[in-house]
């Protein structure tokens, strides 16, 4: 329940301006007291993973043993790419061990003056010997220990407030923001900057501790428990952080831009679009996002309809990152051979295209309402990861009721207790 209080009163204000222009502040809290339990998982073993060699690597590899070991190796490598496979044999890791062995011996034995052309040329084919090295071998086997199902609390105490004023003119204005338990900063918990706004005619401008345009527009599928259980109803929105915003309204329909204004070079802004009306008994909302922040795109749409009790909304979201770009360790031509071209470092690129789907259902009968989630994350290159939930709530008036359980690729989670409203 929420209270307005008379001026008199330390936390509330009804103050008159001039010309009948007046604001009020209102203030709101929430609490909650219950347990989550997160199932535990089992040990997990990650298996070494050889990369390639291209063919400027195989060559540059057999290049290095005829100049400083000797074997098989390079009848092994030859001139031609090979697979993963065939470059983590044990005789291709063993000449290149050769290789890196010979090189440091070579520098040991060399009488130069260090920073010599000599001396430089030993540095470059130990790095390059070396790297080559590394990638025949793979990735070290690493293990994730075995975890123990957990208990915890989910306790919170929240207050929120929020002032609104018109002038005389027509024109409103307000501001919030949020307090999460005694003595939180804000960067732990939240919205202490809060966020404020001034609307009319023009439509709204606000400002402060703001979500993308997009977010706003398209939301995310309902959620279920006590705790939010990890919100995996939730997508990903890129873009966040935002301080500037701009909304616009009519007959339904309202458009949104919103940006961050600290990123002075390339972007961070969205847009949305909201529909939302009644047709004959039934309300529908569709939404419309889109952001860019850098040169990634993301795209988001999602569909609502309630009808009574029921509400089911479904989303779809795509992240356009471009394409993954291996790393390139950049080396000289110098003291290979002429045919042999130095190739320029390239930075690692590692954020592929995700996709997100997910529907939820709802429904309220009385004080008792029921919900159910399912959501994909398909990222390009990575095994789909899969989370649904189902959980209910039964309101008691200002206390309500709450559990839920969920699966978050094959971990359950379970909370369970009761919610207040002030």
């Amino acid at each position: 329940m929420k209270h307005t209080l008379l001026a008199t009163t330390a936390l509330t204000a009804l103050v008159a301006f001039t010309g009948g222009a007046f604001a009020g502040v209102t203030v709101s809290g929430s609490a909650r007291i219950g347990l989550k339990t997160t199932e535990g998982a089992a040990a997990k073993t990650t298996a070494a993973a050889a990369a390639a060699l291209d063919a400027f690597e195989a060559t540059t590899a057999t290049y290095l043993q005829d100049t400083y070991a000797t074997g098989t190796m390079s009848a092994i490598i030859a001139t031609a790419a090979l697979s993963a496979a065939e470059i983590a044999a044990t005789a291709i890791v063993a000449g290149l061990a050769d290789v890196v062995a010979g090189i440091k011996k070579d520098r040991l034995d060399l009488v130069t003056t260090a920073g010599s052309p000599a001396e430089i040329q030993l540095a470059t084919d130990l790095a390059t010997a070396e790297a080559l090295l590394a990638s025949a071998r793979g990735a070290e086997k690493s293990t994730v220990a075995a975890s123990a199902d957990t208990t915890t609390g989910v306790n919170r105490v929240r207050v929120s407030f929020a002032m609104t004023g018109d002038t005389d003119g027509g024109m409103a204005f307000g501001a919030g923001m949020r307090a999460d338990g005694a003595g939180k900063a804000a960067t732990s918990g939240g919205n202490a900057h809060g966020s404020a706004y001034v609307s009319g005619a023009f439509g709204k401008l606000k400002a402060g501790d703001l979500g993308g345009a997009d977010k706003d527009a398209a939301g995310h599928i309902a959620g279920v428990g006590l705790s939010g259980l990890g919100t995996k109803n939730e997508l990903s929105y890129q873009a966040g952080g935002h301080n500037l915003g701009y909304e616009f309204s009519t007959n339904g329909l309202t458009f949104g831009y919103s940006l961050n204004t600290a990123v002075q070079t390339g972007s961070n802004s969205a847009m949305g679009l909201k529909y939302s009306g009644d047709l004959g008994g039934t309300t529908v909302t569709v939404g419309l996002g889109s952001s860019k922040v850098g040169t990634s795109t993301q795209n988001t749409v999602s569909a609502a309809v309630s009808m009574g009790g029921l509400t089911i909304k479904a989303i779809s979201s795509t992240n356009d990152n471009g394409p993954v770009i291996a790393e390139v360790t950049g080396r000289a031509q110098s003291g290979i051979t002429a045919a042999l071209q130095y190739r320029a470092a390239v930075a690692e690129k590692t954020t592929p295209d995700t996709d997100h789907t997910g529907m939820s259902i709802s429904y309220a009968m009385d004080a008792m309402s029921v919900t159910a989630f399912t959501r994909t994350e398909s990222t390009s290159g990575k095994v789909d990861k899969d989370y649904s939930g189902f959980g209910f709530a039964y309101d008691m008036g200002g206390v309500t009721l709450k559990a839920g359980v969920v699966d978050a690729e094959d971990i359950s989670y379970a909370d369970f207790g009761v919610s207040f409203s002030f």
